[in-house]
């Protein structure tokens, strides 16, 4: 394929990302603010054997997952989409009500990779920012840090369930109608072990790692600068 083959499916997440960066931590940081100051004890108050973090945490991670799949939903079925030999697009039209519900395919596995990832970054965050302050703080190597390592972390919890999700996504789609996600996970596990639940890893892993590592760390870079 050449170069083309290396690129390929990379405009719908080129298209996608900073949208979806900015649904999932405005999500976010609303729950949170809305936890923070409704008064309700089971939100404020610190969870037993966690370092003095709160249910706030939590409920933010939830609608941050939220926020991201109503976002990357329909650029990540492109995306596979593209990178198995699909087409994500109806026969009944762009622009018809089929042509949105194929885009969704696979929104249920979406959510739960994201919930499941993104409650395990901003649990990893909230606990490296309690255990080292002084670390986390510093704008180029604490974000680097949030950015590289926990949502790396956060992707090994997740990858079975980013599994899932391509599976119900991809060309194969057909195989796997019916079929819920939970059961997917399963057959995955009897049929294909440790090694099929953890397939692409590696190279998500690298993604990770130098994507959101250096794409955290210049955010708070840029962020300190204008406190500065």
């Amino acid at each position: 394929d050449g170069p083309k083959g290396f690129y390929r499916g990379m405009l719908p997440i080129l298209l996608s990302t900073g949208v979806q960066k900015s649904a999932l931590f405005a999500g976010y940081a609303g729950a949170r603010r809305w936890c923070d100051q409704s008064g309700i004890p089971l939100l404020t108050a610190p969870l037993p054997f966690c370092n003095g973090m709160n249910s706030s945490v939590l409920v933010g991670s939830v609608a941050a997952s939220t926020a991201r799949t109503i976002v990357e939903t329909p650029f990540e079925l492109a995306k596979v989409r593209k990178q198995t030999g699909g087409c994500f697009r109806s026969e009944a039209g762009v622009f018809s009500l089929k042509q949105i519900v194929e885009l969704y395919t696979g929104a249920g596995a979406t959510w739960g990779r994201a919930t499941v990832m993104l409650t395990s970054f901003f649990v990893l965050c909230d606990q490296s920012e309690r255990a080292a302050p002084e670390l986390m703080s510093r704008p180029i190597l604490g974000g680097f840090i949030k950015g590289g390592v926990c949502s790396t972390m956060a992707w090994f919890v997740a990858w079975p369930v980013e599994v899932v999700k391509s599976k119900k996504q991809g060309v194969e789609a057909a195989r796997y109608k019916g079929q819920s996600s939970l059961s997917i996970l399963q057959q995955t596990a009897r049929t294909e072990g440790i090694r099929g639940l953890y397939r692409g890893f590696a190279p998500g892993a690298m993604r990770s790692i130098m994507a959101n590592g250096v794409g955290m760390a210049m955010y708070q870079l840029t962020q300190s600068l204008r406190k500065d």
